[in-house]
């Protein structure tokens, strides 16, 4: 990790830690240029990040000004697992592993870019936010390359699974989101009424060699559901 990445990190936790509150400065270049032991323009680094990222405001003559805080409350501009954004947002959040069987019949509306899959790993799992069930998630992982799913693995990250014990590399994913109207099952599994609206986001994700890793379908209740992103205009 380069230095100014270290230090990236470090005030990212910081923030995190509510040691410095929204409207708050950080200390000044020239201190932190002490403090960590680098050069000015490593700081600079460390600090532009921070701004792209949405987490402070470089101000010219005044400082760096602490931003309210960035959440993505759901990740749709970026790839993270749910148990990443169950971290980053300290939730109190568990899983329920529905089923994990062997398919050869995908859903037709998740090929919407046209890509084709005979077989795959179906994995449904619940996930519950603050003891109530929110979200329906439906995985379809290509059984060509993951040929197995532990029910440990479905239950702690599907994520981490695939990088940290099959080693494979997660390199982007397309999505596509709906507002629809609550399934048989989202009834059944979230214990909502029928006239209940659920956010569908349905993604295509691939490893870095192009190749198709999997098909998700996740339904959120509408009601529950929240997306916030952080926009720069670039001249």
């Amino acid at each position: 990790m380069d230095k100014y990445q270290m230090i990236y990190q470090d005030i990212l936790a910081d923030l995190r830690e509510e040691k410095y509150q929204p409207g708050d400065y950080l200390p000044s270049d020239t201190k932190l240029v002490m403090r960590y032991g680098v050069s000015r323009e490593t700081v600079r680094k460390a600090m532009n990040s921070l701004a792209e990222d949405g987490y402070v405001q470089r101000l010219k003559g005044k400082g760096t000004l602490v931003l309210a805080k960035k959440h993505f409350i759901f990740p749709v501009s970026k790839i993270e697992s749910y148990r990443e954004l169950v971290d980053e947002m300290q939730l109190s959040s568990t899983n329920d592993v529905l089923k994990i069987t062997l398919v050869t019949t995908i859903p037709q509306e998740l090929r919407f870019e046209g890509t084709t899959l005979e077989q795959a790993i179906q994995v449904v799992r619940r996930r519950n936010v603050d003891g109530e069930p929110t979200v329906i998630d439906y995985d379809y992982i290509n059984s060509s390359v993951v040929t197995e799913i532990p029910k440990s693995a479905a239950q702690d990250s599907l994520f981490s699974y695939f990088e940290n014990q099959l080693g494979l590399t997660i390199d982007y994913a397309i999505k596509h989101i709906t507002v629809e109207s609550a399934s048989v099952e989202d009834r059944r599994w979230l214990h909502i009424p029928e006239d209940t609206a659920m956010v569908v986001i349905r993604s295509e994700t691939h490893l870095a060699d192009n190749s198709l890793l999997s098909f998700t379908e996740s339904r959120h209740r509408a009601d529950r559901f929240t997306s916030v992103e952080f926009a720069r205009r670039h001249k």
